[in-house]
């Protein structure tokens, strides 16, 4: 099979490896979207992908917490 069953340190780096990757894109499209609302004054995909991205986050955690607690 492709995928095997990971250990729990692997489970633990690879939660890690996601936050870290989530919080580069996240600070990556907020770095974007400032520049371009200062510099082209007015919204642009960069800002709606960072929204829509955030929501999703907190929505999915919420429901995840609600799920497992």
């Amino acid at each position: 099979m492709f995928f095997r069953k990971m250990t729990e340190k692997e489970k633990k780096s690879s939660e890690k490896a996601t936050k870290v990757g989530f919080v580069f894109y996240m600070i990556a499209l907020s770095v974007s979207s400032a520049y371009s609302f200062f510099i082209e004054s007015g919204f642009n995909i960069s800002f709606l992908i960072l929204m829509v991205g955030l929501i999703v986050f907190f929505t999915s955690d919420f429901i995840f917490n609600k799920i497992t607690g």
